[in-house]
């Protein structure tokens, strides 16, 4: 699988339109991780126009594929998590199951999260 997996801090700017983001949409390929969209519906749910937030998410991810962290996935995230350790370098859970979604299916991390940098494993696109 080739492709560009979106984080959900590219997504919210996308969504909110803030400049500089439109030619990742341009691509043939664009996932979403279910760790990004539990992220989408967490903001949501603790935003003052919950229905409306989840809804405008719900709506966009539709137009994407999703990659579910599973079992497939979950030998990716104990690599990284232990790599991570065992380097001095802790960063989010979450993003750690972002990152083994894309290593397991060579998928590119859009985000605006540096420390993404600390897996070598996986390619990112900062933005």
């Amino acid at each position: 699988m080739n492709g560009k997996l979106l984080d959900t801090n590219v997504i919210i700017r996308y969504i909110k339109d803030e400049s500089g983001l439109d030619d990742i949409f341009e691509e043939e390929h664009l996932y979403f991780s279910s760790i990004t969209f539990g992220e989408l519906l967490f903001g949501a749910e603790c935003s003052m126009r919950k229905e409306e937030n989840a809804s405008v998410y719900k709506e966009f991810c539709s137009e994407l594929e999703e990659i579910k962290a599973d079992s497939v996935i979950s030998p990716y995230y104990a690599k990284i998590k232990a790599q991570l350790k065992a380097d001095g370098h802790p960063i989010p859970d979450n993003d750690i199951w972002i990152a083994a979604c894309a290593m397991a299916n060579n998928l590119t991390v859009v985000t605006a999260d540096s420390h993404f940098s600390f897996i070598k494993e996986i390619s990112i696109e900062n933005r």
